[in-house]
């Protein structure tokens, strides 16, 4: 009967160094995944800032664009209307 005890699970308090060295590896290992992560979010940031404010600038410079086709438009029509005028004469 004392043998079945003596046979069942056994823990020990030392640590082996192929522990230390594996939890040291796993530590690093995620601490280098974290830091890539937060190098590529600061990368996005930046990118993602960069192309919003080439919108922005693109923005302004359609509607400036537009507006003074608008502006064409307007003159082209009342030359179109004063010549419909004159011929109406």
């Amino acid at each position: 009967m004392m043998a079945e005890d003596k046979a069942g699970w056994h823990l020990s308090k030392g640590l082996s160094v192929s522990h230390i060295l594996s939890t040291a590896v796993i530590a690093v290992g995620f601490f280098t995944y974290v830091t890539d992560i937060e190098q590529k979010t600061m990368i996005n940031e930046i990118a993602i800032k960069s192309i919003a404010e080439r919108m922005d600038r693109t923005e302004k410079r359609h509607s400036q664009e537009f507006g003074e086709i608008k502006e064409m438009l307007k003159h082209l029509t009342v030359k179109i209307d004063n010549l419909g005028q004159r011929r109406e004469r």
